[in-house]
């Protein structure tokens, strides 16, 4: 059967690399670097959290960075200054992308279920896209989301840091939900399609101190509840935590402690960009299938370093 690569990529403030179109003079080391590891992994279907705005500045970035890749655009109503994007190749086609942002909109929830609901709005609204591979060939929903982050950029005291951290996994848990229900009306449909949900989540495995306060967290509300099996999703990196080695390299930014700084140096490692596959793509008879124990985290070297303060997640994807 025929296999498929699709990546998920955070690329560090991509909107700032270009001036007039094109990218500055003292950004186009890093572009090679980013380039670098997008051809190394050379993926059919790439999702960009923070990507540049223009589509002028992604094809410029194709076209001289990316030259012979045969990569195309795909881009919805622009998302600010830390856009979202996908570039895709044969035999992949985009059939819709965006169709959905309506469903987006602000929208009032009681997330801690206390009779009190309360508003909310995503910083940067998911990014859907309807993908079929090969002419007439089977159909593949792809939701690339940025969250918004957990961490504080401003100079507070403590008890505010303690205030907004709570108020920030808050957010993220309105908009997990919000996105939960869609990807339950999406199974629901007739039909479905399968569906990928990938990107800098924000969020990792189990909960923090805060997310234990509301009892909830991003990444597991939106791969579903133990309580309705059918629907949950599949984490295609999860299987990198069956083996010692590999559970160890299962991180993709990592960042100093934002209360003490540590004597050698240490940071934080955290693993906040996933890549979710529906229930159906595990299923022998399904006509596109998430290929087992594929998922994987790109290169830690230094020039994936110099590229992005993310690393890279993929996995493989195969097609009756």
């Amino acid at each position: 059967m025929p296999e498929f690569t699709v990546m998920s990529y955070n690329i560090e403030h991509m909107n700032l690399m270009f001036e007039n179109n094109v990218i500055k003079p003292d950004e186009q080391t890093r572009a090679l670097k980013i380039a670098g590891v997008i051809q190394d992994i050379n993926p059919h279907v790439l999702g960009i959290c923070e990507a540049a705005n223009s589509p002028e500045e992604h094809r410029h970035f194709i076209d001289h960075y990316l030259p012979g890749s045969g990569y195309q655009l795909a881009h919805g109503v622009s998302r600010g200054s830390q856009n979202l994007v996908f570039y895709y190749r044969e035999p992949f086609s985009v059939i819709s992308i965006d169709d959905a942002i309506s469903y987006y909109e602000p929208w009032v929830a009681d997330i801690e279920e206390d009779g009190l609901k309360e508003r909310h709005q995503w910083d940067r609204k998911p990014l859907e896209a309807v993908v079929e591979v090969g002419a007439g060939g089977p159909r593949l929903r792809i939701i690339l989301v940025h969250t918004k982050s957990k961490g504080i950029f401003s100079v507070v005291d403590l008890q505010d840091f303690q205030k907004i951290s709570l108020a920030n996994r808050k957010r993220l848990v309105g908009q997990a939900l919000k996105l939960r229900n869609r990807l339950h009306h999406l199974l629901q449909e007739p039909n479905p399609l399968p569906i990928m949900v990938m990107g800098d989540m924000n969020d990792g495995p189990g909960l923090d101190p805060f997310e234990k306060m509301i009892g909830k967290s991003f990444v597991e509300t939106v791969m579903g509840s133990v309580y309705q099996p059918d629907g949950i999703f599949h984490n295609a990196l999860w299987w990198m935590t069956r083996e010692s080695g590999l559970k160890k390299q299962l991180w993709t930014a990592d960042f100093p402690d934002p209360i003490v700084s540590h004597p050698l140096g240490y940071r934080h490692r955290v693993w906040i960009d996933h890549i979710l596959v529906s229930p159906d793509m595990l299923r022998p008879a399904n006509p596109v299938r998430y290929v087992m124990d594929s998922g994987k985290v790109g290169d830690k070297n230094r020039e994936s370093r110099k590229a992005s303060d993310h690393f890279a997640v993929y996995c493989k994807i195969e097609i009756d």
